[in-house]
């Protein structure tokens, strides 16, 4: 990586608390010093670069061919020059695109450091325009412009009267961008502002280092004479830039060693989640992350390498890390919404946090919490919820739901003298709800529970029909016990919509399913006596049971039918508590959504039932709905079920809660999040995908995937892939097990994993390594909202080049 910094090479950014205190004075003094450095036994000199992205006031002013006046030994670059004297957003009514700016500016770095011949040492500083919070020609903020690099910074203070003020702000500003900021530089003015800052800042984590520098003397009217004395002033000052390039130096060698401490600490000390232990070959050390990029910094393999240490002396056998940008492929398990590092959500946090911490909930109310509630009723929960319920995480969102449910539905077989003490779940073969012991025992039978001693299956789960896009058409499987015939019954449909469009009355799909279901539950409850409490599904797509997509047709008709039934007692509904008195009501058994992982856009529409065109009695949501910032789940319900927990006695109530309930800070990051989502479809940031998958033509019940449909059409003609499922971020994988174990304890996506994590070109702008999680036979995908088509489509022509290869 061009900007990434290696024992050899070094490269920082300059940034500054305003306009006129000193920048390029420093900027060209510590240049002037790095390159002045003599490294090694043989003396030889470092190597310094100078970059100037963005000038205004050109040519009357230069900071470049300042910094090759005074520091000739210095190579300087500067990329885009502007005549005006004014910020950069001001200097032109045609602004290059950001993408552009950012790619020029990686660049110039790249030339730089691979100009570097073997032994040689380099030392690059990029200066940026005016202060932190100062915009580039498009508007965009330099500080979050700049933070794709996430350059070790060197902040310029003002030490002028009023200094400490723009100083700490900006200093803050860095900080909350995720910066590193090892040197904060003054002039030694009167003010004395450096002694203040100086005590301030010891008091904070990662604190900079404060230098205190002479102050350059006053500008003379003539040129010669001026310049002159600025020589004088940067031979005399020698020693201080010096000293401030040396801390770097060392603040930059601490980073390294902290960063390669990391792996070998996390395997002696952590024990990770769905891991097995012994099959660690690296550790992925994260440094950082933005967007959709995690920059990741590698373990050496085997292989040795030949190294000059810091003396120049010849160092054999010694392992080089590596530094490798990596695309997030699998979200961050499913939380990515609005990428890494995401400012707004960063700022919701921060005003949270300094807002309120944390402050107890119950029968309390405050901002975040109640606007929340709010957001979600009017996305989410449109036109069905009422209420909400706040907890941690998903697998507590279904517990929570599923204590609403089965109290609801025992009351009911209370009431009319048939409780036996035990009620169940109706579900879907290869359903994940959690790993919290109620949320699993809702589950069948599956590699996730196979060795908890305390799991016990509670309830029956229907072998579901399934659909995939195999051969340029979307297949849809209906298992053999539904139609009693030997073989699976297929049919296919050319649209994706049109998987999700009602059928008609004519589809024989409808009989067999219906017909199916009826029967299933005459025999659960009338010949084997059993009594269920409520219907719990992950609508559409089921995550970590192999990323399986359930034909929606089935869905809805499951729904209908548990709701229609009448061996649940509901010919009898008068005796309830909730008395049927709105179109909320629930019917046979309350219908849970488990959207943790499908719910808040990711599948392209604000929920999975939005898509289903149904509406439950109660759904959980997580993931998505902080964006990937921070965690928080909710469960959402209708009046009638809370209405069912209404007593005078307070074991009545739901008795369920969490020290956290309704933090504000995860509350204000949902909102915004939530707020973020709805603005992006109603500004039609989907549109091109609308357009590729023809969801236009079906208006409002359009679907589509971010994926690109031909690139989806191709990996669907494989030999090796049984079929494709294309679902707004997500885009999985099935492949065929040849042989080698099958399902979750398949190898088969680990090896295509494995293949993607790599890189051709280290140092290509146009390759990408995919950072993914192996899910048995199935190779998945997954986006952020904020994903580009341009950075989809690099990782779209690795993951053909991984599937093209051997496995």
């Amino acid at each position: 990586m061009a900007h990434l910094p290696t024992r050899s090479f070094q490269a920082y950014q300059v940034f500054a608390a305003n306009t006129n205190v000193g920048k390029t004075i420093f900027s060209t003094g510590l240049v002037r010093a790095a390159a002045a450095l003599s490294i090694g036994a043989d003396k030889k000199k470092q190597k310094a670069f100078y970059l100037k992205p963005v000038q205004t006031g050109y040519p009357v002013d230069s900071d470049a061919r300042h910094v090759k006046a005074y520091a000739p030994l210095v190579q300087t670059s500067q990329l885009y020059a502007y005549k005006d004297p004014v910020s950069p957003h001001i200097a032109t009514i045609e602004p290059p695109p950001d993408s552009e700016v950012l790619q020029a500016t990686i660049n110039a770095l790249r030339t730089f450091k691979q100009g570097l011949g073997r032994g040689d040492k380099g030392w690059a500083l990029l200066e940026t325009a005016g202060g932190v919070n100062s915009p580039i020609m498009s508007g965009e903020l330099q500080s979050k412009f700049y933070r794709p690099l996430r350059l070790p910074t060197v902040l310029v203070g003002d030490s002028l009267l009023g200094g400490i003020s723009t100083t700490l702000t900006s200093y803050e500003a860095l900080h909350q961008y995720g910066y590193d900021v090892p040197a904060l530089l003054l002039f030694d003015n009167k003010p004395n502002n450096h002694q203040f800052l100086e005590r301030y800042l010891a008091k904070t984590e990662n604190r900079p280092q404060v230098h205190v520098l002479p102050s350059p003397p006053e500008k003379l009217q003539d040129p010669k004479e001026d310049a002159e004395q600025l020589h004088e002033y940067y031979k005399k000052t020698e020693s201080y830039f010096r000293d401030v390039v040396q801390d770097l130096d060392k603040s930059h060698q601490q980073r390294l060693d902290r960063l390669e401490e990391l792996a070998d600490k996390a395997r002696t000390s952590i024990w990770w989640p769905f891991t097995q232990h012994k099959a660690v070959k690296e550790v992925t050390v994260i440094d950082s992350a933005y967007g959709d990029i995690m920059t990741t910094y590698v373990e050496p393999r085997d292989q040795l390498t030949a190294t000059i240490d810091a003396e120049g002396k010849d160092g054999k056998n010694k392992k080089e890390w590596r530094w490798r940008e990596m695309f997030d492929g699998c979200a961050s398990w499913w939380t990515q919404g609005l990428g890494h590092g995401s400012p707004a959500l960063t700022r919701s946090a921060a005003y949270a946090a300094g807002r309120y911490g944390h402050v107890m909930f119950p029968e309390c109310a405050h901002e975040p919490a109640v606007k929340l509630t709010e957001t979600l009723l009017e996305t989410v929960g449109q036109g069905w919820a009422s209420r909400v319920f706040f907890s941690d995480n998903g697998s507590t969102a279904v517990e929570v739901a599923l204590k609403m449910a089965l109290k609801s539905s025992q009351d009911r077989y209370v009431n009319l003298g048939q409780a036996t003490g035990r009620v169940e779940v109706i579900g879907i073969d290869g359903g994940y709800h959690g790993d919290t012991i109620g949320a699993m025992n809702a589950c069948s039978p599956n590699t996730y529970n196979a060795q908890v001693t305390w799991y016990k299956a509670h309830g029956h789960w229907f072998s579901p029909p399934t659909v995939v896009y195999k051969d340029s058409q979307f297949q849809i499987t209906i298992p053999t016990e539904m139609t009693k015939s030997k073989e699976p019954v297929k049919v296919t449909i050319d649209n994706l919509s049109s998987v999700f469009s009602k059928p008609s009355s004519s589809d024989p799909r409808l009989e067999i399913y219906r017909n199916h279901i009826r029967d299933t539950l005459t025999r659960l409850t009338r010949d084997e006596k059993r009594q269920f409490g409520a219907l719990l599904m992950e609508p559409v797509l089921m995550g970590a049971g192999g990323m399986v997509w359930v034909d929606p047709a089935f869905q809805r008709c499951l729904v209908e039918e548990v709701r229609a039934f009448k061996g649940f007692g509901t010919e009898q509904s008068t005796s309830l508590k909730a008395q049927p008195s709105s179109v909320n009501n629930w019917k046979g058994l309350p219908v849970v959504f488990d959207e943790v992982f499908s719910g808040c856009w990711r599948l392209g529409r604000k929920s999975a039932a939005d898509m289903l065109q149904v509406n439950p009695d109660i759904a959980t949501y997580a993931k998505l709905l902080t964006g990937g910032l921070i965690t928080l789940a909710t469960t959402l319900t209708t009046e009638p079920i809370f209405s069912n927990f209404l007593s005078d006695t307070k074991t009545d109530a739901l008795l369920h809660g969490h020290s956290y309930t309704a933090h504000p800070i995860g509350c204000a990051v949902a909102n915004t999040s939530l707020q973020t989502y709805r603005e992006m479809e109603s500004h039609g940031d989907a549109d091109q995908a609308r357009q590729d998958w023809g969801a236009e033509a079906h208006g409002n019940l359009g679907v589509w995937s971010l994926w690109d449909q031909k690139v989806v059409d191709k990996i669907s003609h494989m030999k090796k892939v049984e079929g494709v499922v294309p679902l707004g971020s997500v885009l999985a994988i099935q492949m065929k097990e040849t042989d080698g174990p099958s399902g979750y304890a398949s190898l088969l996506s680990q090896k295509v994993q494995g293949k993607m994590r790599e890189k051709n070109h280290e140092d290509s702008e146009t390759e990408v390594a995919i950072f993914g999680r192996p899910l048995g036979n199935v190779v998945y995908m997954i986006a952020s909202q904020v994903s580009t088509r341009e950075q989809l489509a690099k990782v779209e022509n690795i993951l053909l080049r991984a599937l093209e290869g051997d496995l």
